[in-house]
């Protein structure tokens, strides 16, 4: 619950002063939009619209952000999104907007950065399901190896319980490899240094144990992608070798270890035709898709300590920029295209040529840079479209926002005033709550 002093315009005086002292000379009006929670906070200032670095060079606790500091231990533990306007006369508004589930924030000109339309609903290739094929456990996995091994690094280690695993498996809907058995039979946790020491091979895993729900949580759709706009407009290469899966996560993926880095080392409980059951993928905190081929199981993980990654196969035409600066035009979107960027051009990109294309999932431009807009209501597969305020702004004019969509993603700075009333028009045409913007007015 947001603290009732919050909404109290002198709450916000010494911000919107130093907002109004931070203007340049030449100034008539300064606009700061971003956000705050407690222990955090920031955003972007500009003076008559215009993103001129005036008044950076002040002394710190004058900054309009310091101000924030206080402020930002009243929001209840939630995120708000701020915006404040002050004139040089002194008259000043601002505007908060409490977080809620139909929306997520960005920083600075895209403060609304995205609008959730259909609740809990992922992009699609977080949505992905795995195939099971019939493939086998590599020949080179050994239960017995592992054990020696893992005994041997870990001599005082305290085994798993035989129920802990059984748990662990009743979870997963099947049994792990003998050997990843074998490996907790061993040691319920512990950290394993492979000799001799070589940075340049496989080197060794910190065991996850199988009650860390933290690590094992990371591989959730939402803990990997964070937000729609990087979730829809990620695309998953195919492996070439046909040993993984085109997945962005999956519930097939079990982790066993970790590189004290935040990568981790997870067994694939389904792997593509050409894996192996049980075989060894590892999964980059930097990266927010998918995960690389390391080993055929666990044992030969431990034992062979390969010294390089698979690498990733071509995204292909699974992706395409479209622009001046790339010489892409639409002719060149392909069948298995699904995230599309069209920047600006020489001319307009007319996005009826792209009317009944059945893979196009994202599409990510602005108003002024395409003509007939309103043909990507005729891409069945569209579920997330990221535009300007005056683009969304003309679709809802028109009905005319596609009904598949699960997302909808606003960029750019416009008036806060267009900002939110598209927002709650997307909304509306979803059935959901509008945001509540609250606005407190004062004079300096």
């Amino acid at each position: 619950m947001i603290d009732a002093t919050l909404l109290q315009a002198g709450a916000w005086r010494p911000f919107v002063t130093a907002l109004r002292s931070s203007m340049p000379p030449e100034a008539a009006e300064a606009e700061f939009r971003g956000t705050m929670a407690p222990g955090a906070f920031g955003g972007s200032i500009t003076y008559d619209g215009d993103h001129r670095l005036h008044g950076l060079g002040l002394e710190r606790g004058e900054r309009p952000t310091d101000m924030l500091r206080s402020l930002a231990g009243l929001t209840g533990g939630q995120a708000v999104a701020v915006r404040g306007v002050t004139t040089r006369s002194g008259a000043a508004v601002v505007s908060i907007v409490p977080s809620a589930p139909q929306v997520s924030f960005g920083m600075g000109s895209d403060l609304l950065e995205n609008v959730h339309l259909v609740a809990g609903a992922h992009p699609e290739p977080y949505r992905r399901e795995p195939t099971r094929y019939d493939v086998a456990v590599s020949a080179g996995a050994d239960a017995a190896t592992v054990t020696a091994l893992v005994r041997h690094l870990l001599p005082d280690a305290r085994p798993a319980d035989r129920s802990e695993v059984d748990g662990a498996e009743a979870d997963l809907g099947v049994a792990l490899p003998d050997d990843v058995r074998a490996l907790y039979f061993a040691a319920a946790e512990g950290t394993l240094v492979l000799q001799p020491a070589d940075q340049e091979r496989f080197y060794g895993m910190r065991i996850v144990p199988l009650a860390d729900a933290a690590a094992r949580a990371y591989l959730e759709p939402q803990a990997r992608y964070l937000s729609w706009t990087y979730g829809a407009t990620e695309v998953v290469a195919p492996d070439p070798h046909g040993r993984v899966q085109p997945l962005a996560a999956s519930p097939a993926w079990f982790v066993v270890g970790d590189d004290g880095g935040g990568n981790l080392y997870v067994i694939d409980l389904a792997p593509g035709p050409q894996g192996t059951f049980g075989q060894v993928l590892f999964v980059d905190h930097e990266e927010s898709a998918g995960a690389r081929w390391l080993a055929p199981s666990l044992t030969e993980l431990l034992t062979e300590r390969p010294a390089t990654l698979a690498k990733l196969g071509p995204e292909g035409g699974l992706l395409l920029r479209v622009g001046s600066r790339t010489s892409k035009t639409l002719a060149d979107v392909r069948p298995e295209t699904e995230v599309l960027y069209v920047r600006a051009g020489t001319a307009p990109a007319d996005l009826s040529a792209l009317a009944g294309h059945r893979r196009l999932r994202t599409v990510v431009t602005e108003s002024a840079v395409v003509a007939n807009l309103p043909a990507v209501s005729e891409l069945p597969a569209l579920e997330y479209l990221r535009l300007d305020v005056a683009g969304w702004q003309q679709l809802l004019r028109a009905g005319q926002v596609p009904p598949s969509l699960l997302a909808a993603g606003l960029s750019g700075r416009a008036g806060w005033t267009d900002t939110v009333e598209v927002v709650n028009g997307l909304l509306a045409a979803w059935k959901q709550e509008p945001i509540q913007a609250i606005d407190i007015a004062m004079q300096l």
